[in-house]
């Protein structure tokens, strides 16, 4: 008993998103820990903003809810002042405005993906600090175990392959 209280423990978030011709892939783990402490084994860490924007949430629980409900609620303001859904640039470009603006109070790390009409499929990262990057794929979380971050390997493996069967360059 006293072997497994001194072996290394796996803790930490595992989120993706991955681009593909035609949408989006967002992934992430289900556990929630406090320290060695599982708190709950079926958390959601994908958010919906509004019907075609969704965030994948790491870090402090607390801080990346409070994020995805006021720019869940700008949103959807911004939806009812322009009569058309915003785009995933927009919802990207808030997250990464709070973020930035709080950095010295939040711990989060975020990945926020959809699909717009002018646009087409965005993934875009905003980790610790507030920076945003617009990639075709985002990894996020801590990996902290080999089979925790297969997950992340295999999709990016399944988009890189879809991309070259039907033709595009990476």
């Amino acid at each position: 008993m006293m072997n497994d209280l001194n072996s290394p423990h796996s803790m930490g978030t595992t989120i993706i998103g991955v681009t593909y011709d035609g949408g989006v892939i967002l992934g992430a783990d289900s556990r929630t820990s406090t320290g060695l402490y599982v708190a709950n084994r079926a958390s959601d860490k994908i958010t919906q903003l509004t019907d075609n924007v969704y965030l994948c949430r790491s870090g402090s629980a607390a801080d990346s809810q409070i994020v995805s409900d006021y720019v869940r609620h700008f949103l959807h303001q911004h939806t009812m002042q322009l009569g058309q859904p915003a785009t995933v640039r927009v919802a990207a470009n808030l997250i990464r405005m709070l973020s930035y603006n709080n950095k010295n109070m939040l711990q989060t790390g975020l990945i926020v993906g959809g699909w717009d009409k002018y646009e087409g499929g965005k993934i875009y990262g905003i980790p610790l600090g507030g920076t945003i990057v617009e990639q075709p794929f985002a990894i996020g979380g801590v990996f902290l175990t080999f089979y925790r971050s297969k997950v992340a390997f295999f999709l990016l493996y399944f988009t890189l392959l879809t991309d070259l069967t039907h033709g595009s360059s990476c």
